[in-house]
């Protein structure tokens, strides 16, 4: 069987509809709005408790969930490129390389655009001819400046 097929659900009249409505309600409600809740509720305890912070509404309550659960899942997934330690630093020897490396590129775009725009570019075009009677190839160098051809 393929894997990958699509999973086809059929609704069939107003009692598919119906039923098909009251899953997502209950879905929406078993994953939304009860951990909502409960965030609320145990945020609401704690503020009363122990710190001087506001209380929140369950609608704030989702939006503590939300922030929960995606922390959670991209902490555990390893697609995520979440980490929590200091990045690796360059030694003295690498940003000199890497430095020279730039210098090096900025030098390169110079003198390509002075190349560019200079007029007294010559092109060396060879012109290759094929005697299919004799099998030979002759090789004809000639030289264009690029401003005769514009």
């Amino acid at each position: 069987m393929n894997k990958r097929a699509p999973k086809v659900i059929q609704i069939c009249g107003i009692r598919g509809i119906i039923t098909a409505i009251f899953v997502v309600v209950c879905l929406f409600a078993g994953f939304v709005l009860f951990p909502a809740k409960v965030a609320s509720i145990l945020w609401n305890n704690l503020a009363a408790t122990y710190f001087s912070i506001p209380q929140i509404s369950l609608w704030q309550g989702c939006f503590l969930w939300a922030f929960v659960a995606l922390s959670v899942y991209m902490l555990n997934n390893k697609n995520f490129a979440i980490s929590f330690q200091q990045p690796m630093e360059l030694s003295d020897a690498e940003m000199k390389v890497l430095m020279d490396r730039i210098k090096m590129q900025q030098q390169a775009q110079r003198l390509n655009a002075m190349i560019l725009k200079s007029n007294d570019i010559k092109i060396i075009k060879k012109d290759i001819q094929v005697n299919p009677e004799q099998d030979t190839v002759k090789e004809n160098e000639s030289e264009n400046n690029i401003s005769e051809n514009k």
